[in-house]
């Protein structure tokens, strides 16, 4: 159940982050709104007004309506499978469906904009202020992701000492993002200047503000990477307690990441109120929808988004179209994770007792354990004490992979948790393996491996 509640929790926040960042879509940032530039003049047209107007109207109740869905979803008595499928399914539409009215309103504005004529005077060519790019950012020391590379470091040592490589392998992805995050740090500061108008100091403002945005995101990003580690870390041991640093430190990272965007979006809404008056920057042309960038004379792959902090690629490359398709390939597959879960949970869990193993299987997975290795065998009537996942699938019909207990630190399970009872057995190296199948004869096949 809890684990069904996080992800109902991680999927409804996409609701009102979607309505949070596309409502702000309405409000003119660097002449911008709803992926239109317009001039001064156009900002205050009735028209433009109305039309805004209504993009928010319609926006909200579809946001309303999918709060409403995904409710219902959580309510309903289903299976993890089903409603992990269900669940995957409805974040693709919630991510889809919002961006329906975007760019239909941003057509209608756009429209409006070739209706009135409002494009600037000069030729839209693209602008790139050298003075603004020249300016010297001082970097930060190194000591700022050095510190949390070496918080995130004990868990790693941990595993490597106990020879555990599991838990090695997955305690180096705090270390490994870390120095990832430095190299973007440096990779963000030599992005190109934020060109709105001929106000050469407004550029340098928002080039630094930009700059300055990002560098705190990364700085975050390496923090919250080693709180991972040693969350994951804690919950080897303490569970509980591991779950909740890691909820905290998930949802501490999310308000401040969500902060600082619309903290810039108000910055650049508020630097440029009064841009656009004579000579501006329009590169509408560069950008299909308003959404994604298309300019073959751009020789760059990855290019600022307009607003905000994030980046995009190059729609004009082959390389960006790759990348954008094995993104949008890989949110429509979403839903086959969910078909995968399902069919786990519902496939049974079967032993079989040859002449010289003992074999443990579930969907694709077999664990073979040979007769001649074992040490002791033990008949238990309840799960082990304090037994939970490290890695592997948990479910209430099958549980599978490495786990952990009071008494053990490694177990291999493959166990069906609905029915006992189960066996313990002992390897002569000290493997410990714990499965079960549910059926009435696990006594019988006990009295055998004895």
């Amino acid at each position: 159940m809890i684990v069904r509640l996080i992800l109902w929790a991680c999927g409804i926040i996409i609701i009102p982050l979607m309505f949070w960042q596309l409502n702000n879509e309405t409000k003119f940032k660097k002449n911008i709104a709803l992926g239109v530039t317009l001039p001064y003049v156009g900002r205050t047209h009735p028209q433009t007004v109305e039309l805004l107007a209504r993009f928010r109207r319609v926006l909200g109740w579809i946001c309303l309506g999918m709060m409403v869905s995904t409710v219902a979803l959580m309510l309903l008595p289903l299976s993890f499978g089903l409603f992990l499928t269900l669940m995957l399914v409805w974040v693709d539409v919630a991510m889809v469906l919002p961006m329906i009215p975007y760019v239909k309103y941003h057509k209608k504005l756009k429209a409006l904009k070739q209706e009135q004529g409002w494009y600037p005077e000069v030729p839209r060519t693209h602008v790139v202020n050298l003075t603004a790019a020249a300016q010297e950012e001082k970097p930060i020391s190194p000591v700022q992701f050095l510190l949390p590379l070496a918080a995130s470091l004990p868990p790693l040592v941990w595993g490597m000492v106990q020879r555990d490589w599991l838990m090695t392998a997955l305690f180096l992805t705090g270390p490994v993002c870390e120095l990832l995050f430095w190299v973007l740090y440096r990779w963000a500061m030599r992005r190109r200047a934020e060109t709105v108008d001929e106000n050469e100091s407004l550029t340098q403002t928002l080039t630094r503000i930009r700059r300055r945005a990002w560098r705190r995101c990364w700085v975050w990003g390496a923090w919250f990477m080693a709180g991972v580690n040693l969350s994951m870390w804690l919950a080897l041991f303490h569970p509980v307690w591991g779950l909740v640093v890691m909820v905290v430190l998930t949802v501490l990272f999310m308000v401040l990441a969500v902060g600082l965007e619309f903290h810039l979006r108000h910055q650049q809404e508020r630097l440029t109120a009064q841009s656009g008056q004579t000579y501006y920057v329009d590169e509408d042309e560069k950008w299909i929808w308003g959404m994604f960038y298309y300019d073959p004379n751009d020789t760059h792959l990855v290019v600022n988004n307009r607003i905000g902090m994030n980046t995009t690629v190059n729609l004009a490359k082959k390389s960006g179209r790759v990348i954008m398709g094995a993104t949008a390939v890989l949110l429509l597959l979403m839903p086959l994770f969910g078909v995968w879960a399902l069919m786990e949970e519902r496939a049974p869990v079967t032993l079989t007792l040859t002449d010289t193993a003992l074999v443990a299987k579930h969907g694709w997975d077999t664990y073979e354990i040979p007769l001649a290795d074992v040490d002791q065998v033990q008949l238990l009537q309840e799960e082990p004490e304090g037994l939970r996942r490290v890695a592997g699938t948990g479910m209430d019909t099958v549980l599978k992979g490495r786990f952990r207990s009071d008494e053990y630190d490694k177990i291999t399970v493959c166990m069906d948790p609905r029915e006992g009872p189960w066996l313990l057995i002992t390897m002569d190296d000290g493997t410990v393996y714990l499965v079960g199948d549910g059926a009435e004869d696990m006594a019988g096949l006990y009295e055998q491996l004895k």
